[in-house]
């Protein structure tokens, strides 16, 4: 496993700012886009994957009582990508 300072954190932390700034509507969009514009079917599997684990965590977030923090959410995001990048080498996260 690669440290935490790694290239996933700069993604992290894009993923983490747009779960905090969306709502469930425009994640749902930003998803959308990433599937349409998803250059192979082997890659648009991946966006769909990786998108809807997005958006089952948004909407935990949304009924959580409190919200986590920034930071917080970058660090899990950092282990979902790299959960994602062991699970599949190859893969292509996309970006917001």
């Amino acid at each position: 496993m690669q440290p935490i300072g790694d290239a996933s954190l700069p993604l992290a932390r894009q993923m983490a700012k747009l779960l905090a700034s969306s709502d469930v509507e425009e994640l749902e969009e930003v998803v959308e886009r990433w599937l349409a514009e998803a250059p192979t079917e082997r890659v648009r599997r991946q966006y769909e994957q990786f998108g809807a684990k997005l958006l089952e965590l948004k909407r935990a977030l949304a009924s959580a009582p409190e919200q986590p923090s920034q930071e917080e959410l970058e660090l899990a995001l950092t282990m979902m990508l790299k959960l994602a990048a062991q699970a599949d080498p190859g893969s292509k996260i996309p970006g917001p």
